[in-house]
């Protein structure tokens, strides 16, 4: 029926109508505004990732620093019971 209606415009109007002009900019334009509305959500689903790794990474470190911390004050512990003349002289 498509067919069929254009060629009646063609015949009538004595050429193509201005409807079926903007339809491939109509399309265009749409499927233009849905690329950038996936990009757009593309990036924010990137920036929240980076940030829940950057949260994650620093929980992480700052878990690392304290485990060091305690395994140097254990040594330093072990160390001081090791040597006698590390021990205060009232013990």
């Amino acid at each position: 029926m498509g067919f069929i209606w254009k060629a009646a415009s063609i015949l009538t109007l004595g050429g193509v109508s201005s409807h079926s002009r903007r339809a491939p900019q109509h399309r265009a334009a749409r499927a233009r505004e849905k690329a950038a509305k996936a990009q757009a959500g593309l990036a924010e689903a990137e920036t929240r990732v980076a940030e829940e790794q950057a949260a994650a990474i620093g929980k992480a470190l700052q878990e690392d620093e304290e485990h060091g911390q305690a395994d140097l004050e254990e040594v330093a512990e072990k160390e001081a019971e090791a040597l006698p003349w590390a021990r205060p002289a009232d013990s």
